[in-house]
């Protein structure tokens, strides 16, 4: 899990991740680059550009946005308008003729980007951060982009009802079947699908703890004080500053 700000990783053969706050990952299909999220702030545009140009050699082509939140897809209309074409999710924001970064082309549930001998696979896997949700799977190099479905220890779905909760649990399943040496997520550290499996096990614990002490009658500090941390991820990225007790103070409001 280590994590240097800004550097850059080759995460498998022709597949690169900046890692920060806000991952950038791109990967060399032959003809050119294909980016996977384009950052929170425009100003990271010629950043990534630079890293793409020293680490591939090869113009941004295409870009494959993991779903629509605004800290994905600031420099979409920049690279578009250079001629990149925009891939995402059919709820993502409608096609458009103009190059102003909305998506040039969308899937419903799975799209194959292929050019050379590579191929990458893009499956969507929405419904419970975003309905955008997709994983994009880069084969030949075993690496596994699945964006903000994992938030190292912080749960990531939006709504809380018991339909939510199961789609949670049915999309990370579906991450673990993935034949993945490599799996980058959307903010902070690379990770692997052990991980994953942790953090399913970690929100199945909280999602049926934290709702019994709550009949129970305790209350939100009370609970916040007898549910520690998993001793084997108290050094997952930032659990214990905050993501932690905001699971337990999201779980408890909401179920």
């Amino acid at each position: 899990m280590a994590f240097v700000e800004g550097e850059v990783v080759e995460v498998g053969p022709g597949v690169w991740v900046r890692q920060a706050v806000d991952n950038c990952a791109w990967a060399d299909l032959g003809e050119g680059v294909v980016v996977i999220d384009t950052q929170e702030e425009t100003k990271m545009a010629p950043v990534i550009e630079e890293e793409v140009a020293r680490s591939a050699g090869k113009p941004i082509r295409w870009i494959i946005n993991t779903h629509w939140d605004a800290d994905h897809i600031a420099c979409n209309p920049i690279w578009a308008k250079a001629g990149a074409t925009v891939i995402a999710h059919e709820s993502c924001a409608p096609k458009s003729s103009d190059p102003d970064g909305n998506p040039d082309l969308t899937y419903r549930d799975r799209h194959t980007l292929a050019s050379g001998d590579r191929e990458v696979h893009i499956e969507w896997l929405g419904g419970t951060h975003t309905p955008a949700d997709s994983v994009v799977y880069f084969p030949w190099a075993k690496v596994l982009h699945i964006a903000d479905l994992f938030g190292w220890g912080l749960f990531m779905q939006r709504q809380w009802d018991k339909e939510t909760t199961d789609r949670t649990r049915e999309v990370l399943g579906r991450i673990l079947q993935y034949d993945a040496d490599t799996v980058v997520c959307g903010h902070g550290p690379l990770l692997k699908l052990e991980n994953v499996k942790r953090y399913l096990d970690y929100y199945n614990e909280t999602v049926a703890t934290v709702p019994e002490l709550q009949r129970s009658g305790k209350t939100l500090e009370e609970v916040k004080a007898m549910v520690h941390p998993p001793a084997d991820m108290l050094d997952w990225w930032r659990l214990t500053a905050w993501k932690h007790a905001s699971n337990l103070e999201t779980v408890y409001k909401a179920l």
